[in-house]
């Protein structure tokens, strides 16, 4: 009996391994399949990706397109179904303008098929390849005629809709999400536009579409452009051949004082006449900080953090622009901050409460990661921190604060000073009268 049990124990453990063996073998299998399959390559540039969660729960609307949805990420979104049509519209004017036909266009986009891939992180987009690129292929010619009847001022009645809200359709286009590779503009342009002369370039075009975020005033000349993101940060910054090398695998030095803290220090905040974020500069000598001015308004959250997260997750160590804001953050820490750059010219506040504009500058940099910085903002950092921390620069700023503030303050410590010294004069002279000279 002892016998047959242990035999049907054996038998049973056999079976069981073999089971084991056969789910192993497929566990296995699939494992080769996954190392075998050929990944990907992106472009490191010209990356475009979804925002990720821990960046976009600190504020959503930042990064969700509000009219339109220009790729693939937002393309099935019910709210932004309205403006499908006008793109549909566009297409066919385009089209028509043109002496174009659908075959020339599609032939365009499958000739770029392999290039546009490598631009999306995110391979899946919930949509078949086909899909994806006749998206591709209709946002790319709405934006390129949108652009062209906004420079030619060639409106049609029922543009009626979109000239309403465009200006919540030029900040949509500039959201990392609602990306198209610029080279797919440029191609298609070519055979949308083939009569244009050279002076109208796609580049004279989209400068003009976005004029008002080119505070610099750069010319449309020699500028390489990944996607309209990306073209909202070089407005912001000097020319690529400018740019400084950032300090990276070093130990971070950071400001460890605030906008308050370093004026009560003594130093001087001035604004300067450069619209670019890297133009600041201190001098240690005269404690003088120089700063361009920084225009709030309800939308730049969106620009500044969609600039950002490109920066971050697509330019690989190039952050200068996130090196600007994680400067401010260091001297924003309250209303008292923004109270004394405001007053410098150095920030202008059209948000209308300055509690608004410290809780955007402060809510900037929450969950940014750093690995590195701007070496010029290092430098600063260091220099301010050596500066606060000398006494005799207090004791100066105090004297300067206190006394010398005002025309009235300086007026009445003179005459404090004066008074001061008749009566050391009178108490000498009354000493000696009293005291005989021997």
């Amino acid at each position: 009996m002892a016998e047959a049990v242990s035999r049907e124990i054996e038998t049973e453990d056999t079976e069981s391994q073999k089971e084991a063996n056969t789910t192993n073998e497929g566990m296995v299998s699939a494992l080769e399949i996954m190392i075998e399959k050929k990944e990907p390559s992106f472009s490191f540039n010209c990356r475009i990706k979804r925002i990720p969660g821990h960046l976009r729960k600190v504020n959503e609307q930042a990064y969700s397109p509000m009219i339109i949805s220009i790729g693939p990420f937002h393309h099935k979104d019910e709210k932004l179904q309205t403006m499908e049509k006008f793109k549909v519209r566009y297409l066919k004017s385009s089209m028509k303008r043109a002496n174009i036909n659908l075959k020339n266009l599609v032939n365009a986009i499958g000739k770029m098929e392999e290039r546009i891939n490598c631009c999306y992180v995110e391979t899946s987009h919930g949509m078949a390849e086909d899909d994806f690129f006749k998206v591709i292929l209709v946002d790319a010619i709405f934006i390129l005629e949108l652009m062209f009847r906004n420079f030619h001022e060639c409106w049609e009645p029922d543009d009626i809709l979109i000239m309403d809200q465009m200006t919540f359709i030029v900040y949509d286009l500039v959201l990392l999400e609602n990306q198209i590779p610029f080279f797919v503009l440029k191609k298609l342009f070519k055979l949308v536009y083939p009569g244009c002369p050279n002076s109208f370039s796609l580049l004279h075009l989209t400068f003009k579409f976005f004029e008002d975020f080119n505070v610099q005033k750069i010319p449309p000349k020699n500028v390489k452009i990944e996607h309209l993101t990306d073209l909202i940060r070089i407005f912001q910054l000097p020319q690529l051949q400018s740019l400084p090398q950032r300090q990276t695998g070093s130990e971070m030095v950071t400001l460890s004082y605030s906008a308050t803290q370093l004026h009560e220090a003594g130093v001087k905040f001035q604004v300067n006449s450069s619209k670019c974020l890297l133009d600041i500069t201190f001098d240690f000598k005269n404690g003088v900080l120089e700063m361009p001015c920084l225009e709030l308004y309800d939308q730049t959250e969106t620009l500044i953090r969609n600039v950002m997260a490109f920066e971050q997750y697509c330019f690989g160590e190039k952050t200068y622009i996130r090196d600007y804001y994680l400067l401010l953050d260091c001297l924003v820490n309250t209303t008292r901050d923004i109270d004394l750059l405001c007053d410098k010219g150095i920030i202008r506040n059209y948000l209308g409460d300055n509690k608004a504009a410290t809780s955007l500058v402060n809510k900037l940099n929450i969950n940014v990661t750093w690995s590195g910085i701007n070496p010029n903002h290092s430098r600063i950092f260091k220099e301010l921190n050596d500066y606060y921390k000398k006494p005799s620069h207090k004791w100066k700023a105090t004297l300067r604060h206190q006394y010398c503030s005002t025309p009235w303050r300086i007026a009445s410590t003179i005459a404090a000073i004066i008074l001061l010294v008749f009566t050391f004069i009178q108490t000498v002279c009354s000493i000696i009268q009293i005291v005989p000279i021997v």
